[in-house]
C-alpha cells in the first residue's frame, strides 16, 4: 500500500478549463470508465447470487456484502474523478486518449478485490468457508492481487505510461485490498481484530489530512519512503499467506502483530510530518527518525540473530533423539544458522517461519518456538543488518524503490 502524495491543491481540474481536443479525449475516457464500472460491479453481482441462500436465512446478512459494493463504487469514483490526470508526467496538458494496459491491469486487480469481498458473508456469519476448495480461494485470489501489483507498475514503466491516474488507482486498490483481506482473515479467526488498524490506517491518514485542509491548517507534502513501501508490500504478502489454510492460528496471530507495528509506526511518523508537528530536513529526516532507523535496520538485527541461533540449538537438543523428524529438524537448524550468519537472511527467515507455523510441522507450540518465530518474522522485516555474509534481497527490494540498499556488508 503506497503512500499518497499529499497536497492542499484541489484534486480535480474543472472541465471548462479544457481545450476542445481535450474535451473530446475526456469524453472518450469517460466511456472507458463506464466499461470499467461493469468490470467492477460484475463480481459484486455474482457475490449476491452465490450467497443468496445465506441471505434467505437472515436478510440482514446481506450487509456483509456492503464492503464489496463500497470497494467497487470507491474505485470507480476514483477513476471517474481523476480522468483528467491520465497524462504523462512530462506533459501535464496532453491527455492520453485511452486508459491503457497498466490501468486496466489495476482495474482487474480492483475487480478481484470486489470478488474477494464476496467471501465475507460466509466468513462473518458462519466463521468458516463452506468447502475445502473454497477455503483456499481467498488466499489464492489475494496472492494474485498482490503479485499483479508488480505487473501493472512494470507494464507502466515498459510502455512509458506512468500517469498520475495510474498511481492513484494503484494506491486505492492496494488500500482496499488490504482492508478487505484483513476483514476476512479476522472473521476466520486467523489474525487478531487489532490488525484491522493496519487496513484502516491509510483511510484514517487521508481523513485526517482532509480535516486539516477543511479547517485551514497547514499540510506538508509527503515524500515517499522506500522502506515504508517495502513494509506495505510485506503486509500484502503476510495476509495472502494467512488466508491460505496452511498455518496454525497462534503463529499467524504473532506474525500479524509483528508486521503491524512497523506499518502503524510509519503512519504515525508520516502524520507528524504532514501535520507540521515534526520539524524535518529537506528529505524529511530528523535526528530522532535517523536514530530509530539506524537502530531498527542495523542494531536490532544484531540482537535477533543470536536469539534465533539459541532457538535452533534448544530445538535441536529437544528433538535430536527423535529420528522420525530428522529432515524437519535439519531444515529448521540450517535455516536458523543461515539467518544468524546473514546469508540470504530475509529468505532464510521466511522459510523458517513457514517451517514453524505450518500445520504439518512436528514442532510443538512452546515458548521457544514462538520466540524463534517472532524473531524470524521481525528479522525478515528489518533484514539481517550489518556483518551479513550475503544479502541479495536488499538490492532487489531497494532497487525497485529506486534507492540504494541499506549497507549489509561485513564490517572491515
Amino acid at each position: 500500500m503506497k503512500k499518497l502524495p499529499v497536497s492542499t491543491d484541489n484534486d480535480l481540474s474543472r472541465h471548462d478549463s479544457l481545450e476542445n481536443g481535450q474535451r473530446a479525449t475526456l469524453l472518450q475516457l469517460q466511456r472507458g470508465s463506464w466499461r470499467a464500472a461493469v468490470l467492477l460491479f460484475l463480481p459484486w453481482s455474482m457475490s449476491v447470487l452465490l450467497n443468496w441462500s445465506l441471505f434467505q436465512e437472515a436478510q440482514f446478512r446481506i450487509l456483509a456484502l456492503l464492503p464489496g459494493f463500497a470497494v467497487a463504487l470507491h474505485i470507480h469514483l476514483t477513476l471517474y474523478r481523476n480522468l483528467e490526470k491520465n497524462h504523462l508526467a512530462s506533459d501535464e496538458h496532453q491527455l492520453l486518449a485511452f486508459l491503457g494496459a497498466p490501468n486496466w491491469i489495476t482495474l482487474w486487480r480492483a475487480a478481484a478485490v470486489v470478488a474477494l469481498a464476496g467471501f465475507l458473508p460466509q466468513a462473518i456469519w458462519e466463521n468458516h468457508l463452506p468447502t475445502a476448495v473454497v477455503n483456499w480461494m481467498p488466499g489464492f485470489i489475494y496472492l494474485g492481487i498482490s503479485l499483479a501489483d508488480l505487473l501493472d507498475g512494470m507494464m507502466a514503466r515498459k510502455l512509458q505510461r506512468i500517469t498520475a491516474l495510474g498511481k492513484r488507482l494503484d494506491i486505492e486498490t492496494d488500500a482496499a485490498g488490504l482492508l478487505t483481506a484483513s476483514l476476512i482473515a479476522v472473521a476466520l479467526g486467523r489474525i487478531p481484530t487489532l490488525y484491522l488498524l493496519a487496513g484502516l490506517a491509510y483511510y484514517l491518514f487521508i481523513l485526517g489530512i482532509r480535516l486539516r485542509v477543511q479547517r485551514g491548517l497547514p499540510v506538508a507534502s509527503l515524500q515517499q519512503r522506500p522502506y515504508g513501501r517495502i513494509i506495505a508490500g510485506f503486509q500484502m504478502g503476510l495476509v495472502a499467506m494467512i488466508l491460505l489454510p496452511l498455518f496454525h492460528p497462534i503463529f499467524t496471530h504473532v506474525a500479524a502483530i509483528v508486521f503491524m507495528i512497523p506499518l502503524l509506526l510509519g503512519f504515525i511518523r508520516d502524520w507528524l510530518v504532514v501535520s507540521c508537528r515534526l520539524n524535518s530536513s529537506n528529505d524529511q529526516q530528523t535526528e530522532i527518525i535517523s536514530t530509530i532507523d539506524s537502530l531498527s535496520l542495523k542494531k536490532v538485527p544484531l540482537f535477533l540473530r543470536p536469539v534465533i541461533l539459541l532457538g535452533g540449538i534448544m530445538t535441536f537438543v529437544d528433538y535430536a533423539p527423535n529420528l522420525q523428524h530428522l529432515s524437519w529438524l535439519l531444515t529448521h537448524n540450517l535455516l536458523c544458522l543461515l539467518a544468524t550468519l546473514g546469508f540470504m537472511g530475509r529468505s532464510s527467515c521466511l522459510l523458517l517461519i513457514l517451517v514453524l507455523a505450518c500445520n504439518q510441522s512436528p514442532f510443538e507450540i512452546t515458548i521457544i518456538s514462538i520466540v524463534t518465530f517472532g524473531s524470524a518474522a521481525l528479522l525478515m522485516l528489518t533484514g539481517t543488518g550489518t556483518m551479513s555474509l550475503w544479502a541479495p534481497e536488499e538490492k532487489i527490494l531497494y532497487r525497485r524503490q529506486g534507492v540504494a540498499p541499506v549497507n549489509t556488508h561485513r564490517a572491515p
